[in-house]
């Protein structure tokens, strides 16, 4: 049997029987959903168990829109779970645990506001399908320009274990914080909005989490307090000798991205990014400066979307990396880079104006050949299609407001697949309401990693 360890913090608040304060990156009141997606070879008996914070297991005989538990998924398809549709849950943080026959991959999308209803803030993340120790977290934020981050902390293992979060900031400071006991399944948050950094203001830096027996994944949610940018995104097991980064951005629709490139381990190492479009930039990485920032607006002169791809040089350290997007708009959007690809990838959810939601995926070309994809949407087979030829590197965006056989509402999943024998890709989503966005104060916009 397949299990994804899903969502380091599920926030589950039914509003109008208690108000629990989530998390300082979802204001004071928050609601999550996650998507589920089959990408096995035959239909998936999936069943969701949800973990209180004290490691109580939860398993609701049924869940929103009257979907029993455990439920049938077919080939391909997936099904969205809204955490606050799901009878007699109690409001509460929780994380949770999918179980399926076939292979299945899962995104969590998580929407809150402040106490006073001005200010939300949105964040999206990928489920994962197994746990480590160490975790690398290339990026956090603690009282610095208002960002803040919660880091989540989820214990798959069998048994109860501790936790240790090592932060290192750029000026050098270091601080910890632990968390003992964790049951298995369940989920820690150091919330760096409330908890004290011991010796330390206010900084931004790299963390390493470490768990003393139990395998863990991690999540980080940081935000601003008063714009309500987001960004959420998945952390690092190990790191990588290439990395590929799937979309940046400069003036892109306002867009502009930076690249955050942290060195694993203890040594040197320099970096080389090959721009999909031409143009390379370099860093070099040492244990007194292990992180590179490159902010595309002035490594990239040429205005646009391109992908990116990390090298590390002969005898360096492993790297791993963030790509950050922002807009004068206050939104934000975060991703991981890919260590390598697949010759398939699920991505759960996609719409075209769901609720006013809508979205756009970008597939690269990680592989040594070229290949064309095909792209296949949940119930509409019948109009799957082939891209363009894409060489190694190099990157190609698909949005859902341009498919015209889309009807208007459409919530699905998509399958992305190589047609090179050897083919490989890596894919990232990006989810925005626009309506929200003019109308509301506060982030209206997320990203994911496919898988």
């Amino acid at each position: 049997m397949k299990k994804v360890a899903v969502l380091g913090s599920v926030v589950a608040l039914l509003l109008l029987l208690m108000v629990v304060p989530a998390s300082a990156q979802l204001g004071d009141i928050g609601n999550a959903s996650f998507t589920v997606q089959n990408v096995g070879g035959a239909t998936a008996t999936v069943s969701i168990t949800f973990v209180d914070e004290d490691g109580g297991e939860i398993s609701p005989p049924e869940l929103n829109g009257s979907q029993p538990n455990p439920f049938d998924l077919a080939v391909g398809e997936s099904f969205e779970i809204y955490v606050p549709g799901i009878p007699n849950l109690a409001a509460g943080r929780y994380s949770v645990v999918v179980s399926s026959t076939q292979e299945v991959v899962a995104i969590v999308n998580l929407i809150g506001r402040n106490n006073a209803g001005t200010i939300s803030f949105n964040g999206s993340y990928s489920g994962a399908s197994a746990g480590g120790s160490p975790v690398y977290l290339p990026a956090f934020w603690y009282r610095q320009y208002g960002w803040n981050s919660l880091i989540s902390v989820q214990n798959t293992g069998t048994g109860e274990t501790n936790v240790t979060v090592d932060f290192t900031c750029l000026s050098g400071q270091t601080a910890q914080l632990t968390e003992n006991n964790l049951a298995p399944g369940a989920a820690v948050h150091f919330d760096l909005e409330t908890t004290t950094l011991p010796g330390i203001a206010g900084c931004g830096g790299s963390a390493i989490i470490t768990s003393s027996s139990q395998p863990v994944v991690v999540v980080d949610n940081q935000s601003q307090s008063t714009t309500g940018q987001t960004q959420s995104f998945n952390t690092f097991t190990a790191g990588s000798d290439k990395v590929f980064v799937p979309a940046l951005y400069h003036r892109y629709f306002t867009w502009n991205s930076s690249l955050n490139i942290v060195k694993i381990g203890a040594g040197t190492s320099t970096v080389t990014v090959s721009y999909s479009d031409g143009g390379t930039s370099t860093c070099n990485l040492t244990d007194s400066d292990p992180s590179c920032l490159l902010n595309m607006a002035g490594e990239h002169p040429v205005t646009g979307k391109f992908a990116a791809t990390i090298t590390v040089a002969s005898g360096g350290q492993p790297v791993v990396a963030i790509a950050n997007a922002a807009n004068p708009g206050k939104q934000a959007q975060t991703y991981g880079g890919f260590a390598g690809g697949q010759g398939s990838v699920g991505l759960p959810t996609v719409m075209k104006m769901y609720f006013g939601w809508k979205t756009s995926f970008t597939c690269q070309n990680v592989g040594d050949v070229s290949t064309s994809l095909n792209v296949s949407y949940q119930d509409y087979a019948a109009n799957a299609y082939d891209t363009a030829v894409l060489a190694p590197g190099e990157s190609i965006e698909r949005t859902q407001m341009g498919e015209a056989f889309l009807p208007q509402g459409y919530r699905g999943s998509v399958t992305v697949e190589a047609n090179a024998s050897g083919g490989e890709i890596a894919c990232i989503v990006n989810q925005t309401h626009s309506a929200n966005q003019q109308a509301r104060r506060g982030d209206w916009s997320m990203s994911y990693n496919a898988q």
